[in-house]
Protein backbone atom coordinates (compact mmCIF):
# COMPACT_ATOMS: atom_id res chain seq x y z
CA UNK A 1 0.00 0.00 0.00
CA UNK A 2 1.35 3.36 -0.68
CA UNK A 3 -0.33 6.50 1.33
CA UNK A 4 -0.30 10.17 0.44
CA UNK A 5 -0.26 13.23 1.78
CA UNK A 6 0.92 16.24 -0.24
CA UNK A 7 -0.57 16.90 -3.88
CA UNK A 8 -3.51 15.35 -3.96
CA UNK A 9 -4.88 17.09 -6.94
CA UNK A 10 -2.15 15.44 -8.84
CA UNK A 11 -2.79 12.61 -8.43
CA UNK A 12 -6.40 12.54 -9.40
CA UNK A 13 -5.55 14.26 -11.96
CA UNK A 14 -2.51 12.80 -13.28
CA UNK A 15 -2.91 9.41 -12.12
CA UNK A 16 -4.61 8.00 -15.68
CA UNK A 17 -1.06 9.11 -17.36
CA UNK A 18 1.06 6.40 -14.85
CA UNK A 19 -1.49 3.33 -15.27
CA UNK A 20 -0.08 0.57 -17.06
CA UNK A 21 -3.68 0.29 -18.81
CA UNK A 22 -5.18 3.29 -19.78
CA UNK A 23 -8.73 3.62 -18.16
CA UNK A 24 -12.18 4.47 -19.87
CA UNK A 25 -13.75 5.83 -16.46
CA UNK A 26 -13.30 7.45 -13.40
CA UNK A 27 -15.81 7.21 -10.21
CA UNK A 28 -15.50 10.02 -7.55
CA UNK A 29 -17.48 9.21 -4.25
CA UNK A 30 -17.35 12.01 -1.58
CA UNK A 31 -19.04 13.25 1.20
CA UNK A 32 -18.50 17.63 0.18
CA UNK A 33 -17.53 18.65 -3.26
CA UNK A 34 -16.22 21.79 -4.73
CA UNK A 35 -16.84 23.48 -7.66
CA UNK A 36 -13.29 24.29 -8.73
CA UNK A 37 -11.87 21.12 -9.35
CA UNK A 38 -14.98 19.24 -10.40
CA UNK A 39 -15.47 22.08 -12.94
CA UNK A 40 -11.56 20.82 -13.57
CA UNK A 41 -12.84 17.63 -14.51
CA UNK A 42 -13.06 19.10 -18.07
CA UNK A 43 -9.67 18.29 -18.57
CA UNK A 44 -9.94 14.25 -18.12
CA UNK A 45 -10.24 12.83 -21.74
CA UNK A 46 -12.49 10.11 -20.29
CA UNK A 47 -16.26 9.19 -18.75
CA UNK A 48 -16.05 10.77 -15.05
CA UNK A 49 -19.06 10.13 -12.16
CA UNK A 50 -19.43 11.86 -9.04
CA UNK A 51 -21.54 11.21 -6.24
CA UNK A 52 -21.73 13.51 -3.44
CA UNK A 53 -22.46 12.03 -0.33
CA UNK A 54 -23.38 14.64 2.45
CA UNK A 55 -25.99 16.91 1.16
CA UNK A 56 -29.43 14.48 1.89
CA UNK A 57 -30.40 18.13 3.56
CA UNK A 58 -30.01 19.72 0.93
CA UNK A 59 -27.81 21.65 -1.32
CA UNK A 60 -26.92 25.36 -1.69
CA UNK A 61 -28.57 26.42 -4.91
CA UNK A 62 -25.66 28.05 -5.61
CA UNK A 63 -22.94 25.31 -5.15
CA UNK A 64 -25.28 23.27 -7.24
CA UNK A 65 -25.87 25.81 -10.32
CA UNK A 66 -21.83 25.58 -10.51
CA UNK A 67 -22.25 22.11 -10.38
CA UNK A 68 -24.74 22.06 -13.16
CA UNK A 69 -22.67 24.74 -15.12
CA UNK A 70 -19.84 22.09 -14.76
CA UNK A 71 -21.97 19.21 -16.30
CA UNK A 72 -23.43 21.12 -18.99
CA UNK A 73 -19.95 22.19 -20.48
CA UNK A 74 -18.68 18.51 -19.98
CA UNK A 75 -20.49 16.13 -21.66
CA UNK A 76 -18.51 13.30 -20.29
CA UNK A 77 -19.47 14.41 -16.72
CA UNK A 78 -22.57 13.40 -14.65
CA UNK A 79 -22.80 14.43 -10.91
CA UNK A 80 -25.01 13.11 -8.28
CA UNK A 81 -26.01 13.56 -5.01
CA UNK A 82 -27.00 10.18 -2.25
CA UNK A 83 -30.08 10.37 -0.89
CA UNK A 84 -27.93 8.34 2.21
CA UNK A 85 -25.07 9.33 4.13
CA UNK A 86 -22.01 8.58 2.59
CA UNK A 87 -18.61 10.00 4.02
CA UNK A 88 -16.67 7.38 2.23
CA UNK A 89 -13.63 9.42 -0.09
CA UNK A 90 -12.48 6.83 -2.70
CA UNK A 91 -11.29 7.65 -6.15
CA UNK A 92 -11.65 4.91 -9.12
CA UNK A 93 -10.40 4.30 -12.21
CA UNK A 94 -11.90 1.50 -14.28
CA UNK A 95 -11.07 -0.37 -17.82
CA UNK A 96 -14.18 -1.65 -19.40
CA UNK A 97 -15.76 -1.95 -15.84
CA UNK A 98 -13.19 -3.36 -14.18
CA UNK A 99 -11.28 -1.11 -11.49
CA UNK A 100 -7.30 -0.56 -12.56
CA UNK A 101 -6.48 1.72 -9.78
CA UNK A 102 -8.31 2.71 -6.40
CA UNK A 103 -7.74 5.63 -3.92
CA UNK A 104 -9.28 5.87 -0.58
CA UNK A 105 -8.80 7.86 2.36
CA UNK A 106 -9.98 11.73 3.91
CA UNK A 107 -9.80 13.97 1.34
CA UNK A 108 -12.86 15.35 -0.38
CA UNK A 109 -12.74 16.38 -3.97
CA UNK A 110 -12.58 19.71 -2.95
CA UNK A 111 -10.19 22.11 -2.77
CA UNK A 112 -10.00 22.36 0.55
CA UNK A 113 -9.84 18.52 0.50
CA UNK A 114 -7.25 18.39 -1.97
CA UNK A 115 -4.73 21.28 -1.68
CA UNK A 116 -3.72 21.44 1.63
CA UNK A 117 -0.88 19.38 1.95
CA UNK A 118 -0.43 16.86 4.96
CA UNK A 119 -4.56 17.93 6.22
CA UNK A 120 -5.89 15.28 4.31
CA UNK A 121 -4.50 11.25 2.97
CA UNK A 122 -5.42 8.97 0.35
CA UNK A 123 -3.94 5.62 0.26
CA UNK A 124 -4.31 2.69 -2.58
CA UNK A 125 -6.48 0.07 -1.99
CA UNK A 126 -5.43 -3.77 -2.71
CA UNK A 127 -7.59 -4.27 -5.95
CA UNK A 128 -8.26 -7.87 -5.09
CA UNK A 129 -11.41 -6.80 -3.08
CA UNK A 130 -13.08 -4.89 -5.46
CA UNK A 131 -15.87 -6.84 -5.73
CA UNK A 132 -17.33 -5.63 -2.56
CA UNK A 133 -16.06 -2.32 -3.55
CA UNK A 134 -18.19 -2.19 -6.70
CA UNK A 135 -21.20 -3.47 -4.77
CA UNK A 136 -20.78 -0.67 -2.36
CA UNK A 137 -20.53 2.02 -5.27
CA UNK A 138 -23.80 0.67 -6.72
CA UNK A 139 -25.77 0.68 -3.65
CA UNK A 140 -24.62 4.31 -3.32
CA UNK A 141 -25.64 5.00 -7.03
CA UNK A 142 -28.80 3.20 -6.79
CA UNK A 143 -29.73 5.96 -4.17
CA UNK A 144 -28.80 9.11 -5.82
CA UNK A 145 -29.89 11.79 -7.85
CA UNK A 146 -29.29 14.05 -10.28
CA UNK A 147 -32.06 16.81 -9.35
CA UNK A 148 -31.22 16.41 -5.33
CA UNK A 149 -33.44 19.32 -3.01
CA UNK A 150 -32.34 22.27 -2.51
CA UNK A 151 -31.95 24.71 0.58
CA UNK A 152 -34.03 27.42 1.13
CA UNK A 153 -33.44 30.44 2.77
CA UNK A 154 -36.08 31.16 5.28
CA UNK A 155 -34.15 34.00 6.73
CA UNK A 156 -34.09 36.38 10.16
CA UNK A 157 -31.87 39.37 10.98
CA UNK A 158 -29.50 37.98 13.98
CA UNK A 159 -29.09 40.20 17.16
CA UNK A 160 -26.34 42.68 15.85
CA UNK A 161 -25.45 43.64 19.59
CA UNK A 162 -22.41 42.89 19.74
CA UNK A 163 -21.40 44.34 16.86
CA UNK A 164 -19.73 48.34 17.03
CA UNK A 165 -20.35 48.32 13.36
CA UNK A 166 -23.78 48.34 12.88
CA UNK A 167 -23.46 47.97 8.64
CA UNK A 168 -21.98 44.27 9.29
CA UNK A 169 -25.94 42.93 8.83
CA UNK A 170 -25.83 38.95 9.55
CA UNK A 171 -28.73 36.67 9.03
CA UNK A 172 -29.38 33.26 10.00
CA UNK A 173 -31.24 30.23 8.15
CA UNK A 174 -33.58 29.03 10.44
CA UNK A 175 -33.72 25.72 8.88
CA UNK A 176 -30.19 25.06 7.78
CA UNK A 177 -28.05 27.10 10.21
CA UNK A 178 -26.64 28.82 6.99
CA UNK A 179 -24.89 32.26 8.46
CA UNK A 180 -24.04 34.87 5.62
CA UNK A 181 -22.48 38.37 6.54
CA UNK A 182 -21.98 41.01 4.95
CA UNK A 183 -18.34 42.38 4.36
CA UNK A 184 -18.80 46.23 3.78
CA UNK A 185 -16.33 47.76 0.89
CA UNK A 186 -15.68 50.54 2.49
CA UNK A 187 -14.12 52.31 5.58
CA UNK A 188 -16.10 54.61 8.26
CA UNK A 189 -15.39 56.98 10.97
CA UNK A 190 -17.05 60.43 12.67
CA UNK A 191 -14.74 62.90 10.53
CA UNK A 192 -15.43 61.09 6.71
CA UNK A 193 -18.26 59.28 7.28
CA UNK A 194 -18.26 56.13 4.99
CA UNK A 195 -15.72 56.17 2.13
CA UNK A 196 -13.67 53.81 0.30
CA UNK A 197 -9.71 54.12 0.92
CA UNK A 198 -7.89 55.65 -1.92
CA UNK A 199 -5.06 53.70 -1.61
CA UNK A 200 -6.15 50.13 -0.10
CA UNK A 201 -9.47 47.96 -0.45
CA UNK A 202 -10.40 48.01 -3.44
CA UNK A 203 -8.19 50.72 -4.74
CA UNK A 204 -5.28 48.73 -3.58
CA UNK A 205 -3.92 48.35 -7.18
CA UNK A 206 -3.59 52.82 -7.35
CA UNK A 207 -1.43 53.08 -3.83
CA UNK A 208 2.12 53.38 -3.90
CA UNK A 209 3.18 50.28 -2.52
CA UNK A 210 4.70 47.16 -4.07
CA UNK A 211 0.83 46.18 -5.96
CA UNK A 212 -0.22 45.77 -9.67
CA UNK A 213 -3.24 47.40 -11.15
CA UNK A 214 -6.27 46.29 -10.31
CA UNK A 215 -5.34 44.70 -6.99
CA UNK A 216 -7.83 44.55 -4.54
CA UNK A 217 -8.79 42.74 -1.14
CA UNK A 218 -12.19 42.98 0.90
CA UNK A 219 -11.37 43.57 4.61
CA UNK A 220 -12.69 41.39 7.35
CA UNK A 221 -13.77 42.83 9.96
CA UNK A 222 -12.84 41.80 13.82
CA UNK A 223 -16.28 41.82 15.11
CA UNK A 224 -17.07 38.95 12.24
CA UNK A 225 -14.23 37.00 14.13
CA UNK A 226 -15.60 37.86 17.24
CA UNK A 227 -18.87 36.41 17.12
CA UNK A 228 -18.26 33.73 14.40
CA UNK A 229 -14.95 32.67 15.07
CA UNK A 230 -15.67 29.36 12.87
CA UNK A 231 -17.22 31.44 9.57
CA UNK A 232 -13.22 31.93 8.62
CA UNK A 233 -11.14 29.48 9.94
CA UNK A 234 -8.45 30.33 11.87
CA UNK A 235 -4.61 30.93 10.96
CA UNK A 236 -2.81 27.70 10.62
CA UNK A 237 0.61 29.26 11.89
CA UNK A 238 2.43 26.01 10.93
CA UNK A 239 1.50 26.25 7.31
CA UNK A 240 4.38 27.66 6.20
CA UNK A 241 6.90 25.45 8.37
CA UNK A 242 5.24 22.62 5.58
CA UNK A 243 4.59 25.09 2.68
CA UNK A 244 8.23 26.27 1.23
CA UNK A 245 7.22 29.30 -1.15
CA UNK A 246 9.46 31.91 -2.53
CA UNK A 247 6.51 34.32 -3.23
CA UNK A 248 6.74 37.56 -0.46
CA UNK A 249 2.78 37.22 0.26
CA UNK A 250 2.66 35.06 3.18
CA UNK A 251 -0.74 32.78 3.27
CA UNK A 252 -1.66 31.16 6.33
CA UNK A 253 -4.08 28.75 4.49
CA UNK A 254 -4.46 27.16 1.40
CA UNK A 255 -7.37 29.15 -0.90
CA UNK A 256 -10.94 28.84 -0.42
CA UNK A 257 -13.58 28.53 -2.93
CA UNK A 258 -15.96 31.51 -4.27
CA UNK A 259 -18.92 30.92 -6.02
CA UNK A 260 -20.59 34.27 -6.80
CA UNK A 261 -24.41 34.83 -7.51
CA UNK A 262 -23.53 35.38 -11.60
CA UNK A 263 -21.97 31.72 -11.20
CA UNK A 264 -18.43 33.19 -11.46
CA UNK A 265 -16.09 30.50 -9.55
CA UNK A 266 -13.01 32.14 -7.72
CA UNK A 267 -10.38 31.46 -5.44
CA UNK A 268 -9.71 33.19 -2.74
CA UNK A 269 -6.79 33.96 -0.26
CA UNK A 270 -7.36 34.48 3.23
CA UNK A 271 -4.61 36.80 4.21
CA UNK A 272 -2.90 39.01 7.09
CA UNK A 273 -3.28 38.28 10.80
CA UNK A 274 -5.45 39.99 13.28
CA UNK A 275 -5.63 38.89 16.95
CA UNK A 276 -9.22 37.59 18.27
CA UNK A 277 -8.72 36.72 22.11
CA UNK A 278 -4.88 35.65 21.87
CA UNK A 279 -6.17 33.65 18.00
CA UNK A 280 -5.01 34.66 15.07
CA UNK A 281 -7.43 35.01 12.36
CA UNK A 282 -6.92 36.87 8.95
CA UNK A 283 -8.02 39.72 7.91
CA UNK A 284 -8.57 40.44 4.57
CA UNK A 285 -9.86 38.27 1.19
CA UNK A 286 -8.17 38.25 -1.66
CA UNK A 287 -7.95 36.64 -5.25
CA UNK A 288 -5.02 33.92 -5.82
CA UNK A 289 -3.90 31.89 -8.22
CA UNK A 290 -1.27 29.30 -8.59
CA UNK A 291 -0.75 30.81 -12.36
CA UNK A 292 2.33 33.73 -12.01
CA UNK A 293 1.77 37.06 -13.40
CA UNK A 294 3.43 35.88 -17.05
CA UNK A 295 1.55 32.91 -17.19
CA UNK A 296 -2.02 35.47 -16.47
CA UNK A 297 -0.91 38.34 -17.93
CA UNK A 298 -1.60 40.75 -15.43
CA UNK A 299 -1.52 40.04 -11.06
CA UNK A 300 -3.66 37.41 -9.37
CA UNK A 301 -4.31 39.47 -6.86
CA UNK A 302 -6.11 42.30 -9.21
CA UNK A 303 -8.81 39.31 -10.52
CA UNK A 304 -11.05 40.05 -8.08
CA UNK A 305 -10.18 43.84 -8.85
CA UNK A 306 -11.12 43.54 -12.03
CA UNK A 307 -14.23 41.06 -11.31
CA UNK A 308 -15.71 43.53 -8.83
CA UNK A 309 -14.74 47.08 -11.00
CA UNK A 310 -16.04 44.97 -14.27
CA UNK A 311 -19.76 44.39 -12.23
CA UNK A 312 -19.86 47.89 -11.15
CA UNK A 313 -18.95 49.51 -15.03
CA UNK A 314 -15.40 51.40 -13.74
CA UNK A 315 -12.32 51.00 -15.75
CA UNK A 316 -9.09 49.30 -14.18
CA UNK A 317 -7.63 52.77 -13.53
CA UNK A 318 -10.74 54.66 -11.63
CA UNK A 319 -10.80 55.45 -8.11
CA UNK A 320 -13.57 54.08 -6.69
CA UNK A 321 -15.35 56.52 -4.35
CA UNK A 322 -18.77 55.51 -1.84
CA UNK A 323 -20.58 57.03 -4.34
CA UNK A 324 -19.77 55.05 -7.02
CA UNK A 325 -21.14 51.69 -4.58
CA UNK A 326 -24.36 53.80 -4.57
CA UNK A 327 -24.59 54.56 -7.98
CA UNK A 328 -23.80 50.48 -9.10
CA UNK A 329 -26.74 49.84 -5.83
CA UNK A 330 -24.58 48.05 -3.31
CA UNK A 331 -22.04 48.83 -0.89
CA UNK A 332 -21.42 45.53 0.29
CA UNK A 333 -20.23 41.52 -0.12
CA UNK A 334 -22.92 38.73 1.47
CA UNK A 335 -20.79 35.90 1.78
CA UNK A 336 -22.32 32.53 2.90
CA UNK A 337 -20.06 29.47 4.06
CA UNK A 338 -21.67 26.54 2.59
CA UNK A 339 -18.88 24.27 3.43
CA UNK A 340 -15.88 24.12 4.74
CA UNK A 341 -13.58 25.70 2.25
CA UNK A 342 -16.81 26.92 -0.14
CA UNK A 343 -18.03 29.97 0.04
CA UNK A 344 -21.23 31.77 -2.08
CA UNK A 345 -20.63 35.19 -2.81
CA UNK A 346 -23.32 37.60 -3.66
CA UNK A 347 -22.88 41.24 -5.14
CA UNK A 348 -26.47 41.54 -6.83
CA UNK A 349 -28.39 44.60 -7.17
CA UNK A 350 -32.33 44.72 -7.39
CA UNK A 351 -33.13 45.53 -10.99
Amino acid sequence: MTFYCKNLDEKIFNKHTDLTVEPDELIIISGYLGPSPVERLKELPFKTTVIAGMYTGGVNPKLYNALKKSTENNPNLTVLFSSIEVHSKIYIWLKNHKPKYVLIGSANFSDNGLLTDFRESLADMDLRDYSNLLDYYEIVKENSTQTPTLTTQHQKKAKQDSFKNTDIINNLDEKNGELSINLPLYASNKKRGKYVPTGSGLNWGLSYGHTAIGDAYIKIPIEVERNYPKFFNECDLDYMKTHKTDRKKIRYSEPVEFIWDDGTVMNISLEGTQDVNGVLYPKQLSSYSSLTRNELGYSAKSILGRYLRKRMGVSINHRITYQDLLDYGRTNVAISKISDGVYSADFSVKK
